[in-house]
C-alpha cells in the first residue's frame, strides 16, 4: 500500500508546484491541500486524521494578510513529501511530510488520496 501511495505522489509532479489551498475541516478529520499543476489543480485529500502540524517560519514575513494575496503572490511552493506508515498500538497510519516553505506541514491520518480538476 505505502509504495503504491509513493508513486501516486511521485507521479503527481508537485515539485515546485503553487499551493492555492490548505483546508483543515471537521476538527482536524479532513485535510485537503490544492495546488497547480499547468493549469490544472491537483487535490491532496488526507480524511480520518489523527494529528495534523502546521509550521510557518517565523523569519518569513507576512507583509499582506494570507486571506488577501492574488494567486501569483501565494509565497507556497511544494518542495519534498515523504510518506512512511507508522504503528501506534494496534492501529496503522500514515504519516506525511510536506515542505512548501516557509510552512512545513505534518499529517497524520488513516486515507489519502489524489484527484485533478
Amino acid at each position: 500500500m505505502i509504495d503504491e501511495i509513493k508513486k501516486e505522489i511521485e507521479d503527481s509532479y508537485y515539485w515546485d508546484a503553487r499551493v492555492k489551498a490548505l483546508d483543515c475541516k471537521y476538527w482536524g478529520d479532513e485535510v485537503t491541500l490544492v495546488f497547480d499543476d499547468d493549469g490544472t489543480d491537483t487535490i491532496y485529500r488526507f480524511t480520518e486524521c489523527y494529528r495534523v502540524d502546521m509550521k510557518h517560519d517565523p523569519q518569513y514575513p507576512k507583509n499582506i494578510a494570507s486571506k488577501n494575496l492574488l494567486p501569483a503572490q501565494v509565497p507556497y511552493f511544494l518542495q519534498d513529501v515523504e510518506v512512511e506508515e507508522i504503528d501506534i498500538g494496534e492501529n496503522k497510519f500514515l504519516q506525511f511530510r510536506i515542505n512548501m516553505y516557509p510552512i512545513d506541514l505534518l499529517v497524520m491520518c488513516k486515507e489519502f488520496s489524489i484527484s485533478s480538476q
